[in-house]
């Protein structure tokens, strides 16, 4: 009998071991494109330029197909707080590289996915943080990202809007209710007001899409606050 008990307690171990191997709060890796190497993000520059750790080594990456603002431009700080977002300093990048993997200036070029499995570059253009680039001859989302600019256009987002999130910037001028009905990875800054959200060029939001939703209050009910 003794030796029946301590043989179904090492069956018991055995199976008890692999979950013990994962550590707390560790996240299975997500769904990426094939050829995507890992990384640790250790400092994000700006909307479309960080710093990588990788095999001990830091490296510069510029992401390819998009160019957000430069500093001092209107939605500079929007883009390069959208990216800090998707990419906290200290969690997984995953980068997928295209033709040629360095730009003029020495910096290596990627296309970047979080550790939910977000495209950042496609993100970053899709809710108009940044225009859609073609830099030859890496061009392997280019039509998915002028899909996604047109897209942010039409709906007038941010880069789009007309509109400059910082003092002297161009005068508010009307914009369309924007149709989009996807979120990205992260959440908006949180403004006293719709109106304040507005005028930073954020919102709408969608009940049950958004999490900022809760935020504002829905007066008419129609499942959608922070209109534009």
């Amino acid at each position: 009998m003794r030796l029946i008990a301590r043989a179904a307690a090492a069956v018991v171990a055995a199976a008890v071991l692999p979950a013990l191997a994962l550590p707390a709060g560790a996240a299975a890796k997500p769904k990426l494109p094939k050829g995507t190497i890992t990384a640790s993000v250790v400092k994000v520059v700006d909307g479309d330029t960080l710093d990588v750790r990788r095999a001990g080594k830091t490296l510069r990456v510029r992401l390819l197909e998009v160019d957000t603002p430069e500093r001092g431009q209107c939605w500079f700080s929007a883009a390069t707080a959208r990216t800090k977002a998707l990419l906290p300093v200290g969690k997984a990048v995953y980068l997928l590289r295209d033709k040629d993997p360095k730009d003029r200036y020495g910096r290596w070029l990627y296309y970047a996915f979080n550790a939910k499995g977000v495209h950042v570059n496609r993100n970053l253009v899709r809710y108009g943080y940044g225009k859609a680039v073609l830099y030859a001859p890496n061009d392997r989302y280019i039509s998915v990202m002028r899909a996604e600019q047109a897209k942010a256009k039409k709906d007038r987002l941010r880069i789009w809007s007309g509109r400059c999130d910082k003092p002297g910037g161009t005068t508010p001028t009307p914009t369309p209710t924007p149709t989009n009905t996807t979120k990205p990875s992260g959440v908006d800054p949180r403004y006293r007001t719709c109106g304040d959200a507005n005028a930073a060029g954020y919102g709408p939001y969608r009940r049950g899409v958004d999490a900022e939703y809760a935020w504002y209050q829905d007066r008419d009910g129609d499942g959608v606050v922070c209109e534009r």
